[in-house]
């Protein structure tokens, strides 16, 4: 664990203009110095696109930034030059912009450093940028292709692979030129050992300090590289202000698709994930749970058993309309009586009633109340086939215990004396 902390403590940036490590850029500013004067050679973490003239010119070393598209395009266009060196970078925006397009180089290069197709090595075109240019080494480069720009260097293709594939292309836009390079490795101090890559940059240099042709422009280098600010904006500042705002946007995405989220949000956020996980552990372990009665011990309510038990339990409920309890008096009692009398089924009430004063089994007192209570409950029986519950709810406690005390009594007498 120490020594992992320690590399990564003493990890630095690849392309720093002040880095001198084999993928440092110092051996690149200082030709940029001896061609351009050291006062007239800018380095810095942003680039101000308000302070830049016509004159001047961009080098951009693998940007890892948002490239303020708008700004550079009116800087070539009114005569500024601007230099790439880039293969897996952000500079993709710019090609794209310009119509430029990656390609890949040829799988099986017949000219290769070490025997590495990711060496390939590159022959220089006709271009004044590569004057006395033998050969330039490569390392992971990528080819750009556009039908009007002129090429400078290009690699040749195995048997089966295109015979040449450009890797860098330069032209003019408008009044200013851009010159593109696949390969942000050329000018590293690493690369620059080898006289090809060398004598190659100080040309790019010359070509962008100088200009092309006869016109003398001899303004600042301003170089920059992986990830750097942009501040203002070149031109009219109106048509870039939502612009800008986005490349903040987009610079925030690709951060965080290159570097991850910063440490101390991952932080928080962990700290955040443990306390939420903590809380929910806590809550479950902390809770009560009462023992469960199996299903097939519990105790099964009255209402949901069958026989007479679960009959007179519906019957009793609090809900249940007193009608019924009725009824089922009606129902005893009929049945005691048709016993008595011997009838296969209910009569109506005063056959009933005459069937028993004929046999002697009733009184004439207890004849009339016989009929009275029968006559009652097939009035509530016919509520009840009715459905009509504001009515059947006339029938109350009190009527079930005078009509159950009646029957009681009649069938007491029915018993004695038949």
């Amino acid at each position: 664990m120490l020594c992992v902390i320690a590399v990564a403590v003493n990890a630095h940036a690849a392309y720093e203009a002040t880095s001198s490590d084999w993928d440092g850029l110092t051996d690149f500013v200082e030709l940029a110095k001896q061609e351009a004067g050291a006062g007239n050679v800018e380095l810095s973490g942003s680039l101000d696109y308000g302070k830049l003239s016509p004159q001047d010119a961009v080098i951009l070393l693998h940007p890892e930034t948002t490239l303020d598209l708008e700004s550079l395009s009116r800087f070539l266009r009114e005569g500024g030059r601007v230099v790439m060196f880039d293969d897996f970078g952000s500079g993709d925006e710019l090609l794209r912009h310009f119509q430029i397009e990656r390609v890949a180089l040829p799988a099986h290069p017949p000219l290769e450093l070490r025997h590495n197709a990711a060496l390939a090595i590159a022959e220089p075109a006709t271009h004044q940028t590569v004057e006395g240019v033998t050969r330039v080494v490569l390392n992971h480069a990528s080819g750009v292709q556009h039908k009007d720009l002129s090429p400078l260097l290009f690699v040749r293709g195995g048997p089966g692979e295109p015979e040449k594939t450009y890797v860098a292309l330069a032209g003019a836009v408008e009044k200013g030129h851009l010159l593109v390079v696949g390969d942000a490795s050329v000018p590293i101090n690493a690369m620059l050992r080898f006289p090809g890559n060398k004598t190659f940059t100080r040309n790019v240099l010359h070509y962008a300090f100088t200009g092309v042709g006869d016109v003398a422009t001899r303004g600042k280098l301003h170089i920059v590289s992986g990830v750097f600010e942009q501040v203002g904006t070149y031109g009219d500042a109106s048509e870039s202000s939502s612009v800008g705002k986005l490349h903040v946007i987009t610079d925030a995405f690709r951060s965080f698709e290159r570097d991850g989220l910063p440490a101390p949000l991952a932080y928080v956020l962990a700290a955040l994930a443990a306390l939420g996980l903590g809380f929910w552990v806590w809550v479950r372990a902390s809770r009560v749970h009462h023992a469960a009665t199996p299903r097939y011990v519990r105790r099964v309510p009255l209402v949901a058993q069958g026989g007479v038990a679960g009959h007179a339990a519906i019957i009793a409920a609090k809900g249940t309309t007193r009608a019924l309890a009725v009824l089922e008096i009606k129902t005893a009692l009929e049945e005691e009586l048709c016993a008595a009398l011997q009838m296969e089924r209910a009569a109506a009430p005063d056959v009933m009633v005459r069937h028993a004063r004929e046999r002697g089994l009733l009184s004439t007192e207890s004849g009339r109340a016989l009929r009275k209570l029968l006559a009652y409950m097939g009035e509530v029986e016919t509520l009840v086939l009715s459905r009509r519950a504001e009515v059947m709810r006339r029938v109350h406690d009190a009527d079930v215990v005078r009509c159950s005390r009646e029957a009681r009594v009649i069938m007491d007498e029915v018993r004695g004396l038949s």
